[in-house]
C-alpha cells in the first residue's frame, strides 16, 4: 500500500498563487496581480472548510471534494481574456463564479448553499476587503456563449434564455 500525505495549506497557497500571479502579471497595466495572493488564500480556506464541513452522507454521497476541485477554480479563472480583466470587481466576480461553479453547485439543499454563501462572504470580507451583500453576487455567471468567443461575465439571464 502506498500512502501519500495531503498537501499542506501553505504549499497549496504557494503553488496556486504562483499560477494566478503569473497569469495576472501578463496584464501589466491592470495592477490586479496583487490580488492573486488574497484570492488564493480565500480559495484554499474555502476548499479546506468545504472538505471539513460538507461531508458525504447517504443522501449526499457526492459531497466528496479533493485538490482537483481547487485547481478547477484557478483553471476557470485562467479561461478569461486578460483584456476583460479591467477591475478588482470584475476579477472578484470571476473568482466567485468559479468558486460557486466548482463547490456550491454540488450542494443539494438550501441550508448547505446558504452556509456556503456565508462562508464565502466572510472570506471575501477578510481577504479581499470587500463588503458586498451576497444577493449582489450569488447569481453571477461567466461563459463564452453570449458573444460566442470570449469567457466573459454574462448579462441578465432573462436576455440569455432566447439565445440558449
Amino acid at each position: 500500500m502506498v500512502w501519500i500525505p495531503d498537501l499542506s495549506a501553505g504549499s497549496m497557497r504557494m503553488i496556486f498563487t504562483a499560477i494566478l500571479k503569473g497569469f495576472l502579471d501578463q496584464n501589466e497595466g491592470s495592477g490586479l496581480n496583487i490580488l492573486a495572493e488574497p484570492i488564493i488564500k480565500a480559495s484554499v480556506d474555502i476548499y479546506l472548510k468545504t472538505i471539513n464541513d460538507f461531508l458525504p452522507t447517504p443522501t449526499k454521497c457526492h459531497y466528496t471534494f479533493n485538490l482537483r476541485d481547487l485547481s478547477k477554480v484557478v483553471q476557470g479563472m485562467l479561461m478569461t481574456n486578460l483584456e476583460h480583466l479591467v477591475s478588482k470587481d470584475y476579477l472578484v466576480y470571476l473568482w466567485l463564479h468559479e468558486t460557486f461553479r466548482v463547490f456550491r453547485d454540488r450542494l443539494v439543499d438550501e441550508k448547505d448553499r446558504t452556509k456556503f454563501n456565508q462562508l464565502t462572504h466572510e472570506l471575501m470580507e477578510n481577504y479581499l476587503v470587500m463588503e458586498w451583500e451576497p444577493k449582489n453576487y450569488v447569481d453571477v455567471l461567466f461563459g463564452d456563449f453570449e458573444n460566442g468567443t470570449a469567457y466573459v461575465k454574462l448579462s441578465d439571464t432573462n436576455r440569455l434564455i432566447p439565445k440558449l
